[in-house]
């Protein structure tokens, strides 16, 4: 029952969010990488990897965005401004890998859904937008299974796709046909009240004449 509801969970996902990027949408491609966590435990989320010294990082939640954080790095130290202090996530970043990743803290149920991480330079100049978009599945679970295998959850999602297209498939043929049929009904031919004439007055047999009324 959960690899069912997990099933479905990532099913919701690709078809009802869009990515920011064209290049790693979900239904495209491979799956991004799906990371389990049991509730008010914390998650890594990763980000651009660090590559100016003042940047701008943004955290969507689905399709919207929930964080901004401003960083500015120098040789003595280094400043990090939150501008949406609401939302439990801080920056992590490693000065000496320049990695970066958003950290979601005390994690609930309501938090599981496709997390993607965008990066904007603000200097040096000229302002651009990181390409690299990194983005990751949460799942916050009650209870964590570590055992699971991520392919199975796949493989399950792969079924589930092709169920709804068959069921869609099914029900678009059924009012196919059922129109057609409509249609068909509505149509008046002499073929047509030809037969209905023999279904409902029977069919006129030859009669048959003895020998003796053959003979003159």
């Amino acid at each position: 029952m959960e690899i069912f509801s997990t099933s479905v969970t990532l099913l919701c996902l690709c078809l009802f969010h869009s990515t920011r990027s064209e290049t790693q949408s979900m239904c495209k491609g491979n799956l991004p990488p799906v990371k389990h966590v049991a509730v008010n435990s914390n998650v890594n989320v990763p980000c651009p990897v660090l590559n100016a010294t003042e940047i701008d990082f943004r955290l969507f939640k689905g399709q919207y965005m929930v964080t901004l954080i401003s960083i500015k790095i120098n040789d003595t130290s280094n400043n990090i401004n939150s501008k949406s202090p609401n939302f439990p996530a801080n920056l992590s970043v490693n000065v000496m890998d320049k990695s970066t990743s958003f950290i979601l803290l005390g994690v609930t149920t309501n938090l599981t859904d496709l997390y993607t991480c965008e990066a904007e330079i603000n200097y040096p100049p000229p302002f651009k937008t990181v390409p690299n978009t990194p983005q990751t599945i949460v799942l916050v679970e009650e209870s964590q299974d570590k055992s699971r295998d991520i392919c199975q959850l796949e493989s399950h999602l792969v079924w589930w796709v092709v169920f709804g297209v068959m069921a869609i498939y099914g029900l678009v043929m059924t009012c196919i046909v059922f129109f057609l049929r409509i249609k068909c009904s509505q149509i008046d031919t002499p073929l047509k009240d030809r037969e209905c004439r023999r279904k409902w007055q029977g069919v006129q047999h030859p009669t048959w004449k003895g020998f003796l009324d053959t003979v003159v």
